[in-house]
């Protein structure tokens, strides 16, 4: 029974790996006690393992043996092969990190290791959860399966945003005292918050209600269609004229209930006896403050607008019913005299969507069905100016 609940969770993770766009082959493994572990077979596409693939082995056998033996914090582990992943992977150097999310994984470098070596591995999860192996791709290591994906995928993105940059500049690394700062915060708050299994009871009104439940369906949304991975992206609904709602920070989409979103004053910031709401919560704030006919926020961590953050850049929708919808997709400007966050609200008052520099995008609307439609429109846009694989052809889905 123990075997098959570890199975269950173990699939579950590997199915965010959905081979909607590029496919991800590689291995997983899942530690269940101090003697066993969960194994799938070697090389196979990641989104399509199921138990057939799975093997029971003993702790003591194997590489992946050896490394939870080594990695005591490690739950799962996964090798994951992309063509992006690999042709990074060759390079001579450490990655100079581009992308906030992975910063806060890695620090200012993803680090690059000769080969899958105990040795090497373990001394690269030192002082990260993930890195590149030299010619093979990428490997993490998580407390769960679910964060071990996020993991995986974060350093896909990132290694796509340095291939495909190269056709728009080529990306801007994050400043490495940014990027060390972001990995200290991560680490010492950000993976800690919300931690508690419940809060307190809240009695909602039935609007109330409703936009809490279509905030979660949002956000289960967005981790399917490939547009968020693990805890990061968030979204926020305009309540009334002095509050909104907003996912909390730090918790799998998956898991969120309704009392654990957040409601939230758009002037004070103040939020009470509540989860804590997420990170870029100000900016949503702001832009509903800068912006009084907007009615939802969504904050999108996908793989080619990163591509579009990590080089600054963005673009014109030339088509125009979509221009008229959307405008063009500006980068947030960074005046000096104000901060981040009404540098991108100032950004929304042209367009309803922006690129956050070495962050994400952020959309705007008057609907979580629009907007979210918005954020996959604006995404695929962007995969083929950037020349990415387009969609599995019907057939192959």
């Amino acid at each position: 029974m123990e075997y098959e609940k570890h199975i269950r969770q173990l699939l579950s993770a590997l199915s965010g790996f959905h081979g909607r766009f590029k496919k991800m082959f590689g291995q997983a493994a899942l530690r269940i006690d101090s003697s066993t572990y969960l194994m799938t077979d070697l090389n196979v596409q990641l989104s399509t393992i199921t138990e057939d693939n799975i093997l029971i082995c003993d702790m003591s056998s194997g590489e992946l043996g050896t490394l939870f033996r080594r990695l005591p914090d490690a739950n799962a582990i996964i090798v994951g092969c992309s063509q992006d992943t690999v042709n990074v992977s060759m390079r001579e150097k450490d990655l100079p990190v581009m992308l906030e999310d992975l910063a806060q994984l890695t620090g200012p470098y993803l680090q690059i290791v000769p080969d899958l070596s105990p040795d090497n591995i373990v001394k690269a999860m030192n002082s990260s959860t993930v890195c590149l192996v030299r010619g093979v791709g990428v490997f993490a290591a998580a407390s769960n399966p679910r964060k071990a994906v996020a993991g995986t995928q974060i350093v896909e993105k990132a290694c796509e945003a340095q291939i495909h940059g190269e056709m728009i500049g080529g990306v801007i690394p994050i400043p490495e005292e940014t990027a060390a700062a972001s990995k200290k915060e991560f680490e010492s708050d950000y993976v800690n918050r919300n931690e508690s299994k419940d809060v307190a009871y809240m009695r909602f009104e039935e609007e109330d209600f409703s936009l809490r439940s279509q905030l979660i369906e949002g956000g289960k949304e967005l981790v399917m269609r490939d547009l968020a991975y693990g805890s990061w992206g968030n979204l926020s609904v305009r309540l009334n004229d002095r509050e909104m709602l907003i996912t909390p920070s730090s918790m799998d989409y998956f898991d969120i209930k309704p009392e654990d979103i957040v409601r939230m004053d758009i002037n004070t910031l103040e939020y009470g006896a509540q989860r804590i709401p997420s990170g870029t919560s100000g900016i949503h704030a702001a832009v509903y403050r800068e912006l009084p006919d907007c009615s939802v926020i969504i904050h999108t961590h996908s793989n080619a607008l990163a591509v579009f953050a990590a080089c600054r850049a963005g673009f014109t929708i030339t088509e125009p019913d979509m221009h008229n919808l959307i405008g063009d997709i500006l980068v947030a400007g960074n005046d000096e005299n104000i901060g981040l966050a009404e540098n991108i609200a100032k950004t929304l008052t042209k367009t309803h969507a922006a690129i956050i520099p070495n962050h994400g995008a952020i959309f705007t609307g008057p609907s979580l069905d629009i907007v979210l439609a918005i954020a996959e429109a604006v995404e695929l846009r962007a995969r083929t100016l950037l020349n990415f694989d387009t969609r599995l052809d019907s057939a192959e889905e």
